[in-house]
């Protein structure tokens, strides 16, 4: 993410009185603001078992994936997967997941995902080719 906008993000954040305005409990989050929550804490509830809070260690990635992406994972062929994803995964080669680096994998799922469904729905007449 930009490095402006995020410092923006962050401002519109934290001058609302709340940590994030979708943890409030007076006003009912969205769809997309409760994928945000649930992101962020199935995020940390793995980060930090075996140390650095804030980030995701090799051990605690793969636990995260077999647990939080079962299908997914249960359809991969290939054994050495998740090391495969964590290599691609850690930028900047300190082994360990950060959040923004976690998120590229949400992206990048979700982006290979609704490929698909597009394609399941152009198959089933769901919608029409653009």
């Amino acid at each position: 993410m930009h490095a402006l906008l995020l410092e923006q993000l962050l401002h519109i954040l934290s001058s609302s009185g709340d940590a994030l305005p979708f943890f409030s409990t007076v006003i009912m989050p969205s769809d997309l603001e409760r994928a945000m929550e649930t992101m962020i804490t199935v995020f940390h509830r793995y980060a930090g078992n075996e140390g650095n809070t804030s980030t995701l260690s090799r051990k605690e990635l793969k636990l995260l994936m077999e647990t939080e992406l079962a299908s997914f994972m249960k359809s991969q062929r290939d054994p050495a997967a998740v090391e495969k994803i964590m290599k691609d995964l850690d930028g900047n080669g300190d082994g360990e997941v950060d959040f923004e680096e976690f998120v590229a994998l949400v992206v990048g799922l979700s982006v290979a995902c609704e490929q698909f469904y597009k394609m399941h729905m152009q198959k089933t007449g769901g919608f029409k080719k653009q």
